[in-house]
């Protein structure tokens, strides 16, 4: 693998998976891996929402000498286990993560196995869409195997919409224009869980791309042009412009995400930002029919059409026995295993990282992003994930202290590019 920048990491899908259909229906590949002969146990860390018992329940039976031991955790509980076992010398076999800066400190500090020699040997390489591989990788290394890629855009309840008289908005003006109509007919146009700040960071983010354009944000994100400059202060303007006008549900910084899509249940708000399994993990599970709802790309209002993204991935312990470690690998590539991904997929959510898998039409949200991403949109990182975490810190807080008020648009931009200057001084 050559290096990768962080600017390389800015990629999407477009195109990646349509012409491989094929591909993901070959039978299993010759995967280079020694199973374990003996009895060996792997303690997984992994989201709860991602439901690993119906795929950890296919894997036992297929290998029995195995067992797989998952911990669940929430969103932000998941990063704080992270933390903590990294710090008290106790991490887990086996690890759910993101990409970015939420899983460098692990991969740099030697707690995660480095995969990079093996991807050939794995065949990740063939298998996988190559753009799971480029968001998974870090300073040119693979240090664990993407099963999924994961846009975040809107999703809305049709019924809301409809009842206000408003279509399905194409343009940030639209999409505005929208907003002022639901609130007109008394509902709240979006949704949001704003505690732990990184809900709310999914519109800052996108407001960010709106003002600045794709190739600028991509160096904000990159710190390569100043925080302290006109789109991000617009970004954050526009932010405290939408609390003002009151298209955040009420007092949304003390909602847990987890329970953002409650409004949308009882009907009295419209939209969400949020990511396309919902219609697995939230609405089938909720006995609600995932086709009154329907997804839309965020409108930045550029020609690249492109929405924040990333690849969720399972590491491994790099101080693992040598059997617990190829313990894990077998597990973390049997999730993307091509032959069985589309049947992990319906249970973890997708879509997938895997070549040509396409959700089941039971999940309308999930197929649609599906197609728009082997298609035209395209992604680039989140904040929380293409900054260093000290800088994200800054930039949640300016943000937050925006929603509040208490801070300008300007300070809030003076703020994270202080934090910034700070960070680069230190590093």
């Amino acid at each position: 693998m050559s290096k990768l920048s962080r600017r390389s990491m800015l990629l999407g899908l477009a195109g990646a998976g349509a012409g491989a259909a094929g591909a993901a229906r070959l039978a299993t590949p010759a995967i280079a891996q020694t199973v374990p002969s003996g009895r060996v146990q792997v303690e997984l860390f992994g989201l709860a929402t991602n439901n690993w018992e119906g795929v950890m329940e296919h894997f036992h039976r297929d290998y029995p000498n195995i067992t797989i031991r998952w911990t669940r955790f929430g969103t932000d509980e998941m990063k704080q286990a992270l933390r903590v076992g990294a710090s008290s010398g106790q991490m887990p076999n086996l690890w759910f993560n993101w990409g970015g800066s939420l899983a460098s400190p692990y991969n740099r500090a030697g707690l995660a196995l480095d995969l990079t020699d093996r991807i050939g040997d794995l065949r990740l390489n063939e298998t996988l869409v190559p753009t799971a591989i480029t968001l998974a990788s870090d300073g040119g290394k693979l240090f664990g195997v993407p099963n999924r890629i994961v846009p975040m855009s809107i999703v809305y309840r049709k019924e809301m919409l409809e009842r206000a008289g408003v279509a399905p908005p194409t343009t940030f003006a639209e999409l505005e224009t929208a907003c002022e109509k639901l609130r007109a007919a008394r509902i709240i146009p979006f949704s949001l869980g704003g505690k732990y700040s990184w809900m709310t960071m999914r519109f800052t983010d996108f407001f960010m791309e709106h003002f600045a354009g794709p190739d600028e944000h991509d160096k904000i994100l990159a710190m390569e042009s100043s925080w302290d400059s006109e789109p991000v202060i617009q970004a954050f303007t526009k932010l405290r412009e939408w609390v003002t006008k009151q298209y955040f549900n009420p007092g949304f910084l003390n909602v847990d995400p987890a329970t953002n899509m409650t409004l949308l249940y009882q009907g009295r708000a419209a939209m969400v930002f949020e990511v396309p399994n919902i219609d697995l993990t939230r609405l089938k599970r909720e006995n609600i029919d995932p086709t009154t709802y329907a997804p839309i790309v965020a409108p930045s209002g550029h020609a690249r059409r492109r929405v924040s993204g990333f690849q969720q991935q399972l590491q491994i312990s790099a101080r693992a026995p040598a059997d617990v470690q190829n313990a894990a690998v077998l597990f973390a590539t049997y999730v993307v295993r091509p032959d069985l991904a589309e049947r992990h997929m319906s249970i973890i959510g997708g879509p997938s990282s895997v070549r040509g898998i396409m959700p089941d039409a039971q999940y309308p949200i999930q197929r649609q992003w599906a197609e728009w991403l082997q298609r035209e949109v395209t992604l680039y990182l989140p904040g929380d994930q293409a900054l260093p975490q000290e800088v994200v810190a800054a930039y949640f807080e300016a943000q937050d202290s925006v929603v509040l008020g208490t801070i300008t648009p300007r300070q809030a931009a003076q703020q994270v590019q202080q934090a910034i200057t700070a960070y680069k001084r230190r590093n």
